[in-house]
């Protein structure tokens, strides 16, 4: 789960550097449909994004693939299946089953580390 975060937080930075729209998920899907970003890219240093929906599969030059979503209302948020995809791309092995993810995202939730703003999406606890 922590390398989730932090591999969002590191290509969140570097796709930010290049396209200050990734500061918030909301800008980046605003200015795709404003047709002011492309909907796929690749950036500087290796680093990709491709907005899908009501979210966006961002990847690292290492292969390493974060996909979050915007929900209703307004929480960047994650299910267990997007962190399933996420450790198959880093190579995990065993990839964790999504039960035991769905189990430790609520355990993060009752630690006050993650927030659940719907059953089954999490997302980083705010303020």
């Amino acid at each position: 789960m922590s390398s989730f975060l932090e591999n969002l937080d590191l290509i969140r930075r570097a796709l930010a550097g290049q396209y200050p729209e990734f500061n918030a998920l909301a800008n980046v899907l605003r200015s795709v449909r404003a047709g002011e970003l492309e909907r796929r890219a690749d950036a500087a240093g290796g680093f990709s994004y491709s907005v899908h929906g009501r979210g966006c599969l961002m990847a690292g030059p290492d292969g390493a693939e974060v996909d979050i979503d915007l929900l209703p209302d307004g929480h960047e948020a994650f299910d267990a299946w997007r962190l399933e995809m996420f450790a198959r791309s880093v190579g995990m092995d065993p990839v964790p089953r999504r039960d035991d993810l769905l189990h430790e995202c609520g355990e993060l939730v009752r630690l006050g580390a993650l927030a659940q703003p719907q059953p089954g999406w999490f997302s980083r606890r705010i303020g």
